[in-house]
């Protein structure tokens, strides 16, 4: 898409209620009549609550409203990581560190890397990251997965693998989302190429988007002079600042504030409207930061004191909810790379004056990108390493639920004593019953986008799959299960259980109050509470585990009530590799609910 796109700048210059699915047996969709795309898929995460790290809690059900009908969330996702046998990984943030003045790039036309994924410079046929990338959009609420094949490349050879894993995942409960292809560029070469080696093989129906009853592909139908194959999808044209509010059938992924939407027969009824983190570095200068016609105040570093807070993404989100439409096409997953490109006398863009990079008149001789460059200038919500780590993927969250709402939370069964003696036969009935997907304990083992290390992650341990709350006047009483037997409690960092007794960030540690299991001897379990930036044993408590199941009662004492109401928010975490650090939930062991999520627990 580069070097399409830096094309193109150069020519415009010139020129009912779903169900809470569980994981343990194949995914079902929601199955509603009159449909306008493919079944919609089951919102998993509903009854989970999250604070980002801006300080953002995601709406609930009572500011949400009902789950609604004929809603789609789609995001653009890139597959070229590492397939261009990248010589080495180029950061453009770590180069511009060490040398703001003179960075020292790779060569003309190599892909940079605007900073460092969470999970590294990764290739993008990682199974480890193709699956950690479709747990993540399930959770999100992520219907369609936008495959950028504009440069004429559908990658399928990536493509064949994530469809494998994203079946595998459904078979297990999984809704990870359907896919759908996005070509520009020879677009009828390319949906050829795609239809011939992957439709027409029928590989993953099940997984194909459909939109009006075919399979939908973006691309431009004038082109495609083959019948068959012109019939067999429906057409929608799809690029950056298109005419859409005067022709039908455009689907943009780009468009500035206030964006236009696409749509059908009727101008007055919109089918699909973009939703971007941000625009360019070159030329329009749109950022992160870009917020009412500016940019804000770049630092040395070419970002602003607002970077991490989403002010575009905020206000494009706005018009999209505004405007209401089928589809939101979101502008995107992980992108990263770019190519370096270097501005010559020669260069019709050297030609033009008015051609800026980062707001400033491109020199001869200058560097720049056209996607990418930076933290501030970037369209990725795939979390990044360090800097505003996920707070675009919670602000995505927020927003998506915002526009296709959530199912009424399952409340809670009455109040009941548990015997914690290890037959777990009190816990049967008890509702609601939180969830978290099976199959995220998979080791990681793959190269590096450059061939040059491997990328290792052995600390997937015990694979929590269910867990329940409920009290008497004296305890709380929580059950966790997980896939296969419980490995010994010797171990390091075992099922840890973490209580935000007061719902709020504020308090203790990342809003936890209390940590249960830190030390385990026998059947007896320590109760911890936050103190002075440690976790500071208070007392002790009865567990009890047998095969794969674990039940542990922690006295009302250390819980807040209100109104004779238990209201918490709680968290599993197995075999992260070191408290206090909230990345750990991120990448290490395994985290019930993912991240920063939390389940809420809100007694009769």
């Amino acid at each position: 898409m580069k070097y399409i796109f830096f094309c193109m700048l150069l020519l415009s210059l010139i020129s009912s209620l779903p169900f809470l699915v569980g994981f343990t047996n194949d995914i079902s969709v929601i199955n509603q009549e009159q449909e306008m795309g493919s079944p919609i898929l089951p919102p998993i995460s509903a009854n989970w609550v999250a604070t980002d790290g801006a300080g953002r809690n995601l709406p609930t059900y009572s500011t949400t409203g009902k789950f609604k009908r004929n809603k789609y969330a789609g995001i653009f996702y890139f597959l070229l990581h590492g397939q261009y046998h990248d010589k080495a990984v180029y950061d453009i943030s770590a180069l511009t560190k060490a040398n703001p003045t003179n960075p020292n790039y790779g060569p003309e036309n190599t892909w940079h890397w605007w900073g460092e994924p969470e999970v590294g410079y990764f290739k993008a046929d990682d199974p480890w990251v193709i699956r950690r990338n479709l747990q993540l959009l399930a959770l999100a609420g992520i219907d369609i997965l936008f495959f950028d094949a504009t440069n004429t490349d559908p990658y399928l050879s990536v493509v064949n693998k994530l469809c494998e894993i994203s079946l595998d995942m459904r078979h297990k409960g999984i809704p990870t989302p359907y896919i759908c292809f996005v070509t520009y560029t020879k677009s009828a070469e390319t949906v050829t190429t795609i239809y011939r080696q992957f439709y027409a093989q029928n590989r993953y129906s099940e997984l194909w988007f459909r939109w009006q009853g075919k399979p939908l592909v973006l691309g431009k139908i004038e082109e495609m002079t083959d019948p068959s194959i012109r019939d067999f999808f429906t057409w929608r044209y799809s690029w950056a600042w298109t005419n859409s509010r005067n022709e039908p059938h455009h689907w943009q992924w780009l468009d500035r504030t206030p964006q236009n939407y696409g749509w059908d027969k009727d101008h007055t009824i919109p089918e699909e409207i973009p939703v971007a983190v941000a625009s360019h570095p070159f030329d329009n200068n749109i950022g992160k930061s870009y917020r009412q016609g500016h940019i804000g105040i770049l630092n040395k570093q070419n970002i602003t004191t607002q970077t991490s807070q989403g002010l575009y993404f905020d206000e494009q989100w706005k018009r999209a909810l505004q405007v209401d439409p089928a589809v939101v096409f979101i502008a995107g997953w992980n992108e990263w790379v770019g190519q370096r490109f270097i501005n010559k006398q020669t260069d019709s863009v050297a030609k033009i004056t008015q051609t800026k990079f980062i707001g400033k008149p491109l020199k001869s001789g200058q560097t720049f990108f056209v996607d990418l460059y930076n933290e501030e200038y970037n369209r990725d919500i795939d979390p990044m390493k360090g800097g505003y780590t996920d707070n675009y993927y919670y602000q995505m969250v927020a927003n998506i639920r915002r526009f296709k709402g959530l199912p009424a939370p399952e409340l809670a069964t009455p109040a009941r004593t548990v015997t914690i003696d290890g037959k777990f036969t009190e816990w049967t009935g008890v509702k609601p019953e939180f969830v978290d997907p099976i199959g995220d304990t998979m080791h990681r083992n793959w190269l590096r986008a450059d061939n040059k290390i491997y990328y290792v992650n052995n600390t997937g341990r015990n694979d929590i799959t269910h867990s329940i709350v409920t009290h008497d006047r004296n305890f709380a009483y929580f059950y966790v299960k997980t896939v296969d037997k419980l490995t010994p409690s010797t171990n390091k960092n075992w099922m840890l259980l973490f209580i935000d007794t007061d719902q709020s960030t504020k308090t203790g540690w990342a809003g936890y109050d209390l940590l249960i299991n830190q030390t385990i001897k026998g059947d007896k379990s320590t109760i911890s509470q936050w103190e002075d930036k440690f976790w500071k044993p208070i007392a002790t408590t009865t567990v009890k585990f047998t095969n794969n199941e674990l039940e542990i009662g922690v006295p009302l004492t250390f819980i807040r009530k209100a109104n004779n109401k238990i209201n918490i928010d709680f968290h599993w975490a197995d075999n992260i590799q070191k408290l206090n650090s909230i990345s750990e939930f991120f990448t290490n062991g395994d985290n019930a609910p993912d991240r920063r999520f939390n389940y809420r627990y809100t007694s009769q």
